[in-house]
């Protein structure tokens, strides 16, 4: 987890970010475990050596909290208070110096942050992420400008914001390792259909109305968190607090800004955590009667009531028609048939979307995504759709039964928590455990063969009763492959063919109409197919292309060399800025493009392909090139990145633009 904390600050790299590791107790039967004392002091030692290793004069960048477990009485056991929406509130309410000392004591086992004795930063605004969520580069930055523009700006009215935000939900992906883990993933991960909560890129709430749905991963305002929600929802109740918080504070969608985020890797899981879901999205059912909420907050909430419900509606359909076909001889095929279109019928639509906006000349293109996308993809998801009806169905009733029991009757466990991950390590994985867990599903299968005795009965039986099979095998983690050693004959041919084709382009336009200088780009469906256009990192892929292509045979080495030579003879005209080409020339008058820019990564990039170049001609050991190799050293040498280099930051700076003289900020 300090891992992912450090790569979340190198991503983001602030004078005024600092990153916390909120951790929060496991539940248990004790009020102390065992094992707290390594978690301490593993906190302890992660937060000095990063802090070591990033020093901050004024306060220190990363920090870690570890919470006290307290006597639940509805739970009958030792946690956290209130589990995460305890842990933000009361971390809330530490920054903003609301907790007395004794109160801090009894809160925290470690709190880095108070325990440094210094004055702690106005905090403004929490960014807050689960453990499995990753900063992308900037995006804290972005999420933080968002916040500040004053077309955002939050007004409170009744206890709730009625216009800005208070807390912004930023685009959320998946994490592309979890897509290689095993075939579920591959198949759901991050396509939708069977995830409505990790998918938020255009939103109807945020489209139609400007407000969006929180699903725990963003940014909000301490204050209003803090003025809003302290006491707005009652201890021991609310599981799921995001979506509660989101109407409160008024989310709004960020849907430029993106985060990443993990998935389950296994069905298993991924049902451990939505029947968590449901069980959190009944809880909040008493807050449609809540006067504070608008309509569409309420509806919102309603919204996630209907969704739990559809499975149970299907399965209950498919039982009324096999019931009339038994005892009234009604044909069960078309209703049932109907029932399935509605289910596929998102699948249907992202099938049509395909056929569509399909971009022409994809079918040729080679892809190497780890994900089962277009058409395979949303069929597969149709299948398994229909495959797991039933255990979904049931899922969803337990859940539901479980949560009004538990609000009605009994008024305990309403806090039950189990994460995805933790239900990964405590499920043994064989065929056996996935059929006593969809056992469901073998029951309702064989009451329909009972019931209805047609062929369409026993094939869509036949398909739930081999489902857990086949989501067993589509759990099972992939194992790496070893790479391979060597290609196949067909493979070399095609290889080799796609090398040829690239390397015409280099040879056929490096002449002396072009001044030796590859053009950018080239497009077919335009009247100028080539622009007239080249940057230095196009110029030192040239150069490359020049001696990959002798090295595969497709020119002779003497041709290679009078290429390379002509190039840098054009090298040595254009005009530079201490040593450094500038980003863009015209290949025809060989000038620098306005806005005249010096990039450092471009640089960098071209001075790497001159030492190539410069190995490559010291190789052939030939007299002749020694006039050339002196060229290209002395571009090399005379490349100051000194100009480009901060002492004081310690940092290379991004560029250097000629007009404005300005060089751009340092964070390389």
């Amino acid at each position: 987890m300090f891992r992912n904390l450090e790569k979340d600050y190198l991503a983001n790299k602030s004078q005024n970010l600092y990153f916390c590791l909120l951790g929060d107790c496991k539940q248990s039967d004790k009020e102390i475990e065992e094992y707290d004392v390594d978690v301490l002091r593993c906190g302890i030692e992660e937060t000095e050596r990063l802090n070591k290793k990033y020093p901050s004069f004024n306060f220190p960048i990363f920090h870690f909290i570890y919470r006290k477990r307290k006597w639940n009485e509805v739970e009958q056991a030792y946690l956290g208070w209130e589990r995460k929406r305890g842990a933000i509130t009361d971390f809330t309410e530490f920054l903003l110096g609301n907790l007395r000392e004794h109160v801090i004591q009894e809160k925290f086992n470690l709190n880095t942050i108070y325990e440094t004795k210094k004055e702690i930063p106005k905090i403004k605004n929490i960014i807050t992420l689960d453990a499995d969520t990753d900063l992308s580069l900037n995006s804290a930055f972005k999420l933080v400008g968002t916040m500040a523009h004053i077309l955002n700006k939050p007004e409170i009215e009744n206890d709730r914001v009625v216009s800005g935000y208070g807390l912004i939900q930023p685009r959320v992906g998946v994490n592309l390792d979890i897509t290689y883990k095993s075939l579920f993933t591959k198949i759901f991960a991050g396509l939708g259909g069977i995830d409505s909560y990790v998918n938020a890129i255009s939103d109807i709430y945020q489209d139609n109305f400007g407000e969006g749905i929180f699903t725990g991963k963003g940014i909000f305002n301490l204050k209003l968190y803090s003025k809003i929600l302290k006491n707005e929802i009652p201890e021991n109740t609310v599981l799921s607090h995001d979506l509660l918080e989101g109407n409160y504070l008024r989310c709004g969608l960020a849907s430029d800004i993106l985060i990443m985020d993990g998935y389950p890797t296994k069905f298993s899981s991924f049902i451990t955590r939505l029947s968590r879901w449901i069980r959190g999205d009944w809880q909040i059912i008493k807050w449609l009667k809540n006067k504070k909420l608008n309509l569409l907050s309420k509806y919102k909430i309603f919204d996630n009531l209907r969704r739990s419900l559809l499975e149970i509606s299907e399965i209950l359909a498919i039982v009324y028609f096999s019931l009339m076909n038994k005892f009234f001889n009604n044909s069960e095929i078309l209703p049932l048939t109907s029932i399935f279109i509605i289910m596929v019928f998102p699948y249907f639509l992202e099938i049509l979307n395909n056929i569509i906006f399909k971009r022409e000349g994809e079918q040729t293109q080679k892809a190497f995504t780890p994900k089962l996308e277009g058409y395979l993809g949303a069929i597969c998801r149709e299948i398994i759709t229909i495959m797991v009806l039933p255990f979904k169905a049931w899922i969803s009733f337990k859940s539901i039964v479980k949560t009004l029991y538990r609000m009605t009757i009994s008024k305990k466990h309403l806090l039950e928590w189990m994460t995805s991950e933790e239900a990964e390590k405590n499920l043994t994985d064989s065929i056996l455990n996935y059929y006593k867990m969809m056992s469901f599903n073998i029951i309702f299968a064989v009451t329909i063969i009972l019931i209805c005795k047609s062929l369409f009965s026993i094939i869509l039986a036949c398909f739930w009763i081999i489902a857990p099979i086949i989501m067993y095998n589509i759990s099972k983690e992939i194992k790496e492959t070893k790479p391979k050693d060597k290609l196949n004959k067909e493979e070399i041919v095609y290889i080799t063919d796609v090398a040829k084709r690239t390397f015409n382009y280099f040879y056929d336009n490096l002449n002396e109409n072009n001044n030796y200088l590859i053009p950018d780009n080239y497009q077919e469906d335009r009247k100028r197919l080539y622009v007239e256009r080249t940057s230095s990192t196009n110029i030192g892929l040239s150069l490359m292309a020049v001696i990959a292509g002798y090295d595969l045979k497709f020119i002779c080495l003497e041709e290679a060399n009078t290429i390379l030579n002509s190039i840098i003879e054009t090298i040595c005209k254009l005009k530079k800025w201490n040593g450094h080409l500038y980003n863009w020339y015209n290949i025809k008058t060989l000038q620098p493009l306005i806005p005249e820019y010096i990039s450092t990564v471009d640089s960098g990039n071209f001075v790497g392909y001159l030492y190539v170049l410069k190995s490559f001609l010291e190789e052939q050991k030939n007299n002749e090139l020694q006039e050339l190799i002196m060229r290209v050293n002395n571009l090399i040498e005379g490349t100051d990145f000194s100009k480009l280099y901060s002492n004081e930051h310690r940092l290379f700076s991004i560029g250097f633009n000629i007009q404005e003289r300005k060089t751009y900020r340092f964070i390389l």
